[in-house]
């Protein structure tokens, strides 16, 4: 199985951060490994660099792009795609800090969500801290100054 949890980048962060953002990751990373005192110290940076998930809006973004497909459904804040003809599952978990992905077989369910997120916001970061990948759902293009 495949987890990712996907967090809203605050746009200066994203900039700036993009093509380092391994060291946004490990920051998650170490937050997700630390004691408590730590903990706290690290959950005030990435509340610093995190924007809430628009929840409302999201939920209405997937069901609005999904609802007349018959291998999508949702219950609450849930939404899943059990995609037989791919052999393909992915449960999307809105949460108001974080989306929570959660997918086995192939990737296309997976890659259905990523889409209509990245088509949402550009400064969505997913990461798979099992697997130590990350990465952005959708590149953010370097400011070139004249």
């Amino acid at each position: 199985m495949r987890e990712y949890y996907i967090y809203l980048i605050e746009e200066e962060f994203a900039t700036h951060y993009f093509g380092r953002e391994s060291l946004i990751y490990h920051l998650f990373l170490e937050y997700n490994q630390s004691k408590q005192e730590r903990k706290q110290i690290l959950y005030k940076q990435i509340e610093f660099i995190t924007r809430s998930i628009p929840t409302i809006r999201i939920q209405q973004k997937i069901e609005s792009s999904l609802a007349h497909y018959s291998y999508y459904h949702r219950q609450s804040h849930m939404h899943t795609i059990e995609w037989n003809e791919f052999n393909s599952y992915a449960k999307l978990t809105i949460h108001n800090n974080y989306l929570h992905l959660q997918s086995t077989g192939s990737f296309e369910a997976e890659t259905a969500f990523f889409e209509i997120l990245r088509k949402y916001d550009r400064c969505f970061l997913a990461m798979d801290f099992s697997a130590n990948k990350y990465g952005w759902l959708n590149p953010i293009k370097e400011r070139k100054f004249v």
